[in-house]
């Protein structure tokens, strides 16, 4: 009995956060393979594509600073449970015929609900596994990459089976965050309500002190630096690419699958990833790599596009590494779950908050010249190195904020 107790302890914990993984990135990713297509059907031109691409990023950067009232209100449980619900919700609504404000206003509410899931992954990983972080975190991101990238795969093949297009391409993926959310409500269901308010009573006691303080933290300020400018590679290296591609003439289901090639390097890197955070006696080279990476893929990507798969995954490579570094140092920065959430929340809306400006930026220059896009992304491929050399640094944040 103790060890099918220990066994649930685990699996069911584990099962939870893949259900998650799987279903926060592929209603993004489906988007950049599908993109010139939807803005031909809806006469929408660079910027405004450009400010569609960065507008689930935008909010996850105004959504995550309140994730963590949330959560100390509604718990963790419950929190995640209602952002599954909301997402299923926004894929269906952003796809759904009519008028063109479907899709602004579904992709606004699916870019709110994967906020919530972005900040309270590191709480439920170190909550429920406090002495494997890197570990976890590096199998939630490897399986976030898979269906990543499936999602970019499929989604010319799907948008070419049906004649809703690009509708059924980006609305398809709303069966499994239902799924997801099938789990979670049952999850949330049996939650406690006298521990949540327990829980919520004592974040109360001193939160606005500690977040004050938190704020002016200049170890939450690097962190949220890097996850800034490693999530600015990624997610335009997603939206952008595909049509970088196809401005140079590459067939749009290949540009699909160089997405997917560029997710399966990642997923290699999420794996590998906790071995290189043990590289000497902090996690700078882990940080500092992916920046390396990057801007070499993206510099073989312009000057040697014959190649085009061996610098996707390059390029993947890098981002895989840097996003399970950006998580686990959320979590290995923090003493106490408390700590943990509050910084996940500040990290990662000042970290969107960057990324969105990237993308935005990149639509805009897209319009100009498609391969300058490559060089927007290359100056976050530097910064990410940069900071990587701060962010790495081994320093943690103790309950009164002060840094050690």
């Amino acid at each position: 009995m103790p060890n099918h107790h220990r066994s649930a302890g685990i699996v069911v914990p584990l099962l939870g956060i893949l259900l998650i993984a799987i279903n926060l990135r592929p209603v993004i990713t489906a988007v950049g393979p599908v993109l010139p297509a939807l803005g031909e059907e809806l006469s929408l031109g660079p910027s405004a594509l450009g400010l569609l691409g960065a507008l689930p990023i935008a909010m996850f950067a105004l959504v995550s600073v309140t994730v963590q009232s949330l959560v100390a209100r509604f718990g963790v449980v419950r929190t995640t449970a209602g952002a599954l619900a909301l997402l299923t919700v926004a894929t269906v609504l952003r796809s759904w015929p009519g008028a063109q404000a479907n899709l602004w206003l579904g992709t606004a509410l699916l870019g709110a609900a994967i906020a919530v899931g972005n900040v309270a992954v590191p709480v439920i990983v170190k909550q429920s596994f406090p002495r494997a972080t890197a570990l976890v975190t590096s199998i939630y991101v490897a399986v976030l990459g898979v269906f990543a990238g499936l999602a970019a795969a499929l989604a010319v093949p799907l948008a070419n089976t049906s004649t809703l297009g690009w509708r059924l391409s980006l609305g398809a993926w709303a069966i499994l965050t239902f799924c997801g959310l099938l789990f979670w409500l049952t999850r949330a269901l049996r939650s406690d309500n006298a521990s949540h308010e327990r829980a919520a009573q004592s974040a109360s006691v001193s939160r606005q002190a500690r977040r004050a303080s938190l704020w002016h933290n200049p170890v939450a300020w690097q962190l949220s630096a890097y996850m800034g400018v490693q999530s600015g590679v990624f997610y335009m290296s997603l939206t952008w690419l595909p049509t970088v591609e196809q401005a140079f003439g590459v067939d749009p289901v290949a540009t699909g699958l160089h997405m997917f090639v560029l997710q399966v390097a990642a997923v290699v890197a999420n794996l590998l990833a906790p071995a290189l955070m043990r590289i000497g006696n902090d996690q700078r080279v882990a940080a500092i790599l992916p920046g390396v990476l990057m801007l070499i893929g993206l510099v073989g990507i312009f000057a040697w596009p014959p190649l085009m798969v061996l610098w996707v995954s390059v390029l993947g490579f890098g981002t895989g590494v840097s996003f399970v570094v950006a998580l686990s140092l959320i979590a290995m920065r923090a003493t106490s779950i408390t700590t943990a959430s509050r910084l996940s929340s500040i990290v990662q809306s000042i970290g969107y908050t960057i990324a969105a400006l990237g993308l935005y930026v990149a639509g805009v220059v897209q319009g100009l010249s498609a391969p300058a896009v490559l060089g927007v992304i290359s100056c976050m491929a530097v910064a990410v190195a940069v900071m990587g050399a701060y962010a790495g640094r081994d320093r943690v944040i103790s309950d009164c904020t002060s840094a050690t």
